[in-house]
């Protein structure tokens, strides 16, 4: 009996531990006679999770405004859509009697609510979740409430919440272009039987090119490769100031990617008596913003060592090929899961940042910036560094204003982090103070 006894209260413990760790959220929702049990309770736990996703935003240091107003701009837009067909299906006009109108708005109200409690996926956000009351108004039984407590799925929040702030259609996206560059070491492609080097180095490219077209992502419109005379300008581009690209950016690039890919072949041996080649493969890769310089992110190729023992039947050329081909393709997911997940970027800035003691000093301050700076999908780079003077470039979704009141609000931070915000026509600096311990 005792031990059924420390078994209960054990249970009890750990589901108390539990929900001690889960949100608290509440609901409400106007409910009709045509509304039974189970469509109200979704509703109800739709709109306690609502509740529960708004605090946890707040605790991330996102936008709740920004996030919301995406998410129901993107509601009625899906409402338009169930409007127009339900119109079309019940054969909807002007002209039709106060009856067919009052079937129409029952059938839409019924069509939108359904389509409310399933929009965004809310339920993967929130996956475990405890109803802990429900109940309805004394004054008006229509009127119903909702208390729940939910476990978050941080991951699957932060994706939704990019998913909508984004807030920018396909069409309105640019083309990831692909720039390709192979070296040969210690062998050429005339000795592979290659007459001409197109041969070899389109059909590679034209390869990774249809992969990419394949499984292009909703917020890319266009792949191809990158022509020499798009090349040239771009290298015009580039040679702007970084304070100066978002005015003065080439059409053609605008929310567009470059993927330059570079990849290594070196002959390392051959045996003359056997025929045998050995090959070895090698390689990296850029992703980045056009429209900033911004590279996002870089990728390694696994060096590969590879021999083939030729016979008159084989050829050399394809084994080369499907080699190199395979050895970037690895990273293709990889590279494909970075660009979905991609947040905008409006402005930059340049901030000047003066009287640091260290570079470690320096570092806090980026590592500051770049955690409070994610509801504006905040990202930095040092473009010059010297003693005591360095130029950050910051990149960001919003305007000037924003990014002063984010700077303003890091003045008080930390404790061991002093500094002043130096404000002169727009030109900001940060000035770092010199922190005394008292004895």
């Amino acid at each position: 009996m005792k031990r059924i006894l420390f078994f209960a209260f054990m249970s009890l413990s750990l589901s108390q531990l539990a929900l001690a760790e889960f949100t608290k959220g509440d609901g409400s929702f106007v409910a009709t006679d045509d509304d039974g049990h189970e469509f109200v309770k979704t509703q109800l736990i739709n709109e306690g999770f609502k509740s529960i996703i708004t605090k946890e935003i707040s605790k991330l240091g996102l936008n709740n405004d920004v996030f919301w107003k995406k998410y129901n701009d993107m509601l009625e837009e899906k409402y338009s859509q169930i409007e127009q067909q339900l119109k079309t299906q019940m054969k909807i006009t002007d002209e039709s009697s106060n009856r067919d109108k009052a079937e129409f708005e029952r059938a839409l109200r019924k069509k939108k609510l359904i389509a409310k409690s399933k929009f965004g996926k809310l339920y993967n956000v929130v996956p475990k979740y405890v109803v802990k009351k429900m109940s309805r108004s004394s004054k008006n039984g229509q009127y119903r409430y909702i208390k729940i407590e939910g476990e978050v799925n941080t991951q699957q929040l932060t994706k939704l919440y990019y998913s909508y702030v984004k807030g920018k259609k396909q069409s309105e996206y640019g083309t990831l272009y692909l720039n390709v560059k192979y070296n040969l070491s210690k062998f050429t492609y005339g000795d592979i039987g290659i007459e001409n080097e197109n041969d070899f180095e389109g059909v590679v490219t034209k390869n990774w090119l249809d992969w990419f077209v394949k499984n292009k992502s909703q917020n890319i419109a266009n792949v191809e490769v990158l022509s020499s005379s798009n090349l040239s300008k771009l290298d015009d581009y580039l040679k702007l100031p970084s304070e100066s690209m978002m005015t003065n950016i080439p059409e053609i690039f605008v929310n567009s990617l470059l993927l330059d890919i570079e990849v290594s072949m070196e002959k390392t041996s051959f045996n003359e008596s056997t025929n045998e080649y050995t090959f070895s493969y090698q390689g990296e890769a850029y992703l980045r913003d056009l429209q900033t310089n911004l590279v996002l992110q870089t990728y390694s190729f696994n060096q590969v060592v590879k021999s083939y023992q030729m016979t008159k039947e084989m050829s050399l050329a394809k084994f080369l090929a499907n080699q190199v081909y395979r050895l970037a393709k690895e990273q293709f997911p990889n590279i494909q899961n970075v660009i979905k997940e991609l947040t905008p970027i409006s402005s930059i800035q340049r901030v000047v940042l003066s009287n640091y003691e260290n570079i470690n000093e320096l570092n806090s301050f980026m590592s500051l910036v770049q955690s409070r700076g994610v509801k504006l999908s905040l990202q930095s780079k040092i473009e010059s560094i010297g003693i005591m003077h360095s130029d950050l470039i910051m990149y960001y979704d919003g305007e000037i204003t924003d990014l002063k009141s984010l700077l303003i609000g890091l003045q008080s931070a930390k404790k061991d982090l002093s500094f002043e915000l130096i404000d002169t026509d727009n030109n900001l600096g940060i000035k770092f103070n010199r922190v005394t311990e008292k004895l």
